[in-house]
């Protein structure tokens, strides 16, 4: 599912961006700007904590694009599956290009399989 942005009226973060079901297909270019991001929320309650699969992790970069598996990440957040995980970024996560971010199951930079049950994933930003 597409990245959803809602106009918020706040001074903080007046960005709301909504992905309902984030995996390893990378949301280009999502805000199209520069901007900072100030909280993120990663539920991943709709799946169980399997040995293979205990946690997917949400990765951010500063670019237009990204090509999961070979792109390497500034920012990784790590979110057990079947819980929500909430992060607060003090100051903000500054971006200088635009916002790209997508979800897999191992942290490292050639991870590229999607979570198998969705990862709804909530941000503020600027």
């Amino acid at each position: 599912m597409a990245a959803v942005i809602t106009g918020v009226t706040n001074d903080l973060a007046p960005k709301l961006i909504v992905d309902e079901s984030l995996g390893a297909t990378s949301q280009n270019n999502v805000t199209g700007t520069t901007g900072s991001v100030y909280l993120v929320q990663i539920d991943a309650t709709a799946g169980s904590p399997t040995t293979s699969e205990p946690a997917c992790y949400v990765k951010f970069v500063d670019a237009s694009s990204a090509t999961v598996g070979t792109t390497s990440a500034d920012m990784i957040l790590y979110a057990p599956i079947g819980t929500t995980t909430s992060y607060v970024i003090n100051g903000g996560w500054a971006y200088s290009t635009a916002l790209t971010f997508w979800a897999v199951t191992s942290a490292a930079v050639s991870g590229n399989v999607s979570p198998t049950s969705n990862v709804k994933v909530t941000i503020f930003s600027s």
